[in-house]
Formats: structure tokens, C-alpha cells, sequence
């Protein structure tokens, strides 16, 4: 039999954007003019598929905006009722665009802060858009008294964020809006130090048996119940890769597959153009880790070995902690 090693690296990040009112007073129309501002912590690497300024406008036309009007004081920190019992003055508001040197966020038509000095916006924001509906693999369930609630479905490609909600208002700033990761993230790189794979091209990474349904509250940020899928969930394979890379050496696949956060380990089953296919390679959180987090990308490296068991080991780094692991596969 074959062994392939692995050893996965972690980091864990977020988008921090801000309005442009946080910047400077807001204007006598007040009109209510949302910007970015592309970056992580201060110290902190970032890697997602949204990353920065210009990943973010690459994605411009797809964050979606609640804006509901209150008077509660306790807005900021309690999900609303009532408020939601009519329309918001900004309905799940679809971006145009956002300017990739400025960080604005472009919408269509103006929208306005209440006259009244006690009449607040509680802002509600995240990604990817989806419109209201009541069935299908991704859209927003909107009932009368109730926070909205997106229903996704993953591919292994989409990156799904929210931010926590802010207040704002003719006299009030809105706060920084800090997005974040809903799912856990996995990139590879592979590694032959022997040369035993020369020649062998991997043709595909599939994970099997992982939930890809669910739900996001977009006021709270909770997660709802997951669902299975029928069929393997791919990484997103650019191309067929020939087996090259060493220690010193890594040869990392591009993409990342993002899945599940919560979940203990993850099977996967590697194909390979003359060597056939290793199924059931678990990857296991360790390093004091149970589980894959939310919000946090883990680089997987798999080491190849000819005539022996398959196995994997695995190192995990969160994005700002590290953390190491190790695990077997046969």
C-alpha cells in the first residue's frame, strides 16, 4: 500500500470595514453612506476568500444590507421584534458594486436617517446576497416579528460572512463593522520527498459525507441545523497536479474548499491518473483543538510514501494561535 503523511497550518481572520461616517461627521442630507476599510488585527495574517479591499469589490455586488429603524435602547445588543413587523427602511438592500480604492459601497437609490433624535438604524449586513423567498438553495426567509434568515447551500466554494450589527443615525456614527467567517477553511499542499509519486498526477479531492445546508441568522450571526449532501463535496481543483513538492519545497494547490465550522474530522478521498484512489484520509483539529472553528483556514500537507500503509499527520495553526495535530488513515 502507499502512505501519505499530512500536516495541516491554520490562520484565523476577519474583514474589518467601517463606515465612512466613523471617519468624518455624517452628512446635513443624512444620507446614509456605508464604506470599507480593507485589513485585519493589527499582527494578524488573513487568508479567506475575501481577504481585502480588492477581494471584497471583486464580491462588490454581493452583500446584502438590512437597515430596520428602532427606539429601543438596548438595540445594539438584543434582537428585535416589532421592528420587524414592518418593512425596513433598507430591505435586504443588494450592492452594486464597491469601489476597490475607496471602499464604497454603491446601491441602488438614497436612503435616510429618521428626523426624530430617538429614532435609530440598526444596521444588519452580510455575505454572499440572496434574495427573499420561500424555497431553494439560497435565499432569505423574512417573517413579520422575526430577525431575517439566510438559507444556504455549499458547494466548497462559497465564503459566507456576517457582520455584528451596528446602530447609526443622524447624530450617531455607525461603528466599525467587522465581518466574519461563518465556516471553517482548507487548502493543501503536497509533498514527495522521496520521488516515489513521480509522474503521478492527483486528478481530484472530494470530501464525503459533509453537511452543506443550512441556516444564518443575520441578526444574532447563529448558526441554524446543518443538512447532509448526497453526493462528495470536490476541492475546487484548478487542473490536474503532478505530484512534486518536497519539505523544503511544498507544492501547494490553488483554491481552498470551505466547509462545515464544529466538526471533529473530515474524510476525504484523493484520486490519483495511475495510482488509483485512497479514500477515508481523515484530517483531525488538534494542538488542544477538538474541532475544525469557524473562521479559521487550515493548510493541509500531504506527504507521500510508496509500499506502506496510508497515513496522515496533521499540524494545525490558527490564524493567530498555533495549534498541532496529528492523525492516521488506512
Amino acid at each position: 500500500m502507499n502512505r501519505i503523511y499530512g500536516s495541516c497550518t491554520g490562520l484565523l481572520a476577519c474583514l474589518l470595514l467601517c463606515t465612512c461616517a466613523g471617519q468624518e461627521p455624517l452628512s446635513p442630507d443624512g444620507l446614509i453612506r456605508l464604506g470599507t476599510r480593507a485589513g485585519g488585527y493589527e499582527g494578524s495574517a488573513t487568508r479567506a476568500s475575501v481577504n481585502d479591499l480588492a477581494g471584497l469589490a471583486a464580491v462588490g455586488d454581493k452583500v446584502g444590507v438590512y437597515g430596520v429603524v428602532t427606539t429601543r435602547t438596548d438595540a445594539l445588543y438584543a434582537p428585535l421584534t416589532s421592528e420587524w413587523n414592518g418593512t425596513p427602511l433598507m430591505d435586504n438592500v443588494r450592492t452594486t458594486g464597491i469601489d476597490a480604492a475607496t471602499g464604497m459601497l454603491f446601491w441602488n437609490g438614497d436612503y435616510t436617517y429618521p428626523l426624530e433624535e430617538n429614532r435609530r438604524v440598526k444596521f444588519c449586513v452580510y455575505h454572499p446576497y440572496a434574495p427573499v423567498g420561500t424555497g431553494g438553495d439560497n435565499y432569505v426567509e423574512a417573517v413579520a416579528g422575526q430577525s431575517p434568515v439566510l438559507h444556504f447551500r455549499l458547494t466548497g466554494t462559497e465564503d459566507v460572512m456576517w457582520v455584528r450589527p451596528v446602530i447609526g443615525s443622524r447624530r450617531e456614527a455607525p461603528s466599525a463593522l467587522l465581518f466574519e467567517h461563518k465556516l471553517t477553511q482548507l487548502r493543501f499542499r503536497l509533498v514527495d520527498d522521496e520521488g516515489e509519486f513521480a509522474g503521478v498526477t492527483v486528478t481530484g479531492l472530494a470530501f464525503n459525507g459533509v453537511n452543506t445546508a443550512s441556516t444564518l441568522n443575520l441578526e444574532t450571526g447563529e448558526l441554524g441545523g446543518w443538512s447532509a449532501a448526497q453526493a462528495a463535496v470536490p476541492f475546487p481543483l484548478k487542473s490536474p497536479a503532478a505530484i512534486s513538492g518536497t519539505t523544503e519545497m511544498p507544492q501547494v494547490l490553488a483554491g481552498e474548499v470551505m466547509l462545515q465550522p464544529g466538526q471533529p474530522v473530515f474524510r476525504l478521498t484523493l484520486t490519483t491518473d495511475s495510482r488509483g484512489d485512497y479514500p477515508g484520509i481523515e484530517i483531525r483539529p488538534s494542538g488542544g483543538e477538538t474541532v475544525f472553528a469557524a473562521g479559521r483556514s487550515y493548510m493541509v500537507t500531504l506527504k507521500f510514501r510508496d509500499r506502506t500503509a496510508v497515513a496522515l499527520s496533521a499540524k494545525v495553526m490558527p490564524w493567530v494561535m498555533d495549534g498541532y495535530g496529528e492523525g492516521i488513515v488506512e
